[in-house]
């Protein structure tokens, strides 16, 4: 069929935006158009298009909803300018740090989290949340192999940053994951089954309202994942002091008072939807997620493009994607 706004003498290739813009728009009005009953030259029967699980519809507007693309229709917002500021010790660059205490990978990131606060012009949220499988009573949707692979994935990319690592003892949430054969990964949900993971948590809860996430994480997540301790549980009051926080007291409210801390978790996940994605760890700068330890140095870029400025007034280091 011939397209009248194409030039004959160029290539769809060269179609400029507002023409691939159009051909897109009148494909997704075509496709939504006809009847869900479509023919399939597989099966011979009819396509029956499967729900993807724990999806919703209309989606919520969030950071991603609003900066979505697919290379063929704009996104509803522009993606913002970066920052023209000076960024000083007095004028800081600010981002969100959302956090399970039982996340391996929130841990293997630590370090790099702890140095770019210490060395550069950056003043960090620490937003403690409880685990999604914990809430959820698993991994609902989860391939078949993602529990087994991270098993051997956390340990590897423990190796090679050089970080001493070791899951905790006793494990922080209950949960069926051995023998690896024949896993479940079923969670007996309620405060009741799962104690450990609530307490820790709400003592992260109470780092956040003392504005002490940050020595929190360095003496308390290093303590659970770096093979130095046994019976953690036994050992958090101590760590907690360390930390500058007054551990038993910090305990005894927690115990006496659970929803004052639960209500704070409570409000991080909320906000945590906010952004998009439900994952952790999860950096967010000007509203916009980064998702994992792998994506520390994106999130670095960001903060670089938008003024990042070192405590000494040293240079920063440089990225390239050259072999």
């Amino acid at each position: 069929m011939k397209n009248e706004n194409q030039d004959p003498k160029i290539g769809p290739e060269n179609m400029n935006r507002r023409n691939l813009l159009i051909a897109g728009a009148a494909l997704t009005a075509a496709t939504l158009a006809r009847p869900l009953k479509l023919a399939s030259a597989q099966t011979g029967g009819e396509v029956r298009h499967q729900p993807w699980r724990g999806s919703e519809s209309p989606l919520p507007e969030t950071y991603i909803s609003d900066h979505y693309t697919d290379g063929v229709h704009p996104p509803i917002v522009k993606m913002p300018t970066p920052l023209t500021a000076e960024v000083t010790a007095k004028n800081p660059l600010k981002y969100d740090l959302y956090w399970s205490m039982r996340s391996p990978y929130c841990y293997l990131v630590l370090n790099r989290i702890l140095a770019l606060n210490k060395y550069y012009n950056v003043k960090m949220n620490f937003m403690p949340t409880l685990p999604i499988a914990v809430k959820s009573g698993g991994f609902p949707g989860a391939p078949w192999y993602r529990w087994n692979y991270d098993m051997i994935d956390q340990h590897r990319v423990a190796r090679r940053l050089g970080i001493p690592f070791r899951r905790p003892r006793p494990e922080v949430v209950i949960q069926d994951t051995w023998p690896p054969y024949h896993v479940t990964l079923n969670i007996p949900t309620a405060e009741l089954n799962q104690p450990l993971v609530y307490l820790i948590s709400r003592c992260a809860a109470a780092a956040k309202l003392q504005d002490k996430g940050g020595e929190f994480l360095d003496h308390v997540s290093h303590m659970l994942w770096n093979g130095t301790v046994d019976g953690w549980p036994d050992h958090l009051a101590e760590y907690m002091n360390r930390a500058g926080m007054d551990g038993e007291a910090v305990l005894a409210d927690v115990r006496a008072n659970p929803k004052k801390y639960s209500d704070v978790l409570a409000e991080v996940g909320q906000a945590k939807g906010k952004t998009g994605h439900g994952g952790v760890p999860l950096m967010v700068f000007r509203g916009e997620p980064f998702f994992g330890q792998d994506m520390f140095d994106c999130f670095f870029w960001r903060l670089a493009e938008n003024g990042l400025t070192r405590k000494d007034g040293g240079p920063l280091p440089t990225f390239n994607n050259r072999v």
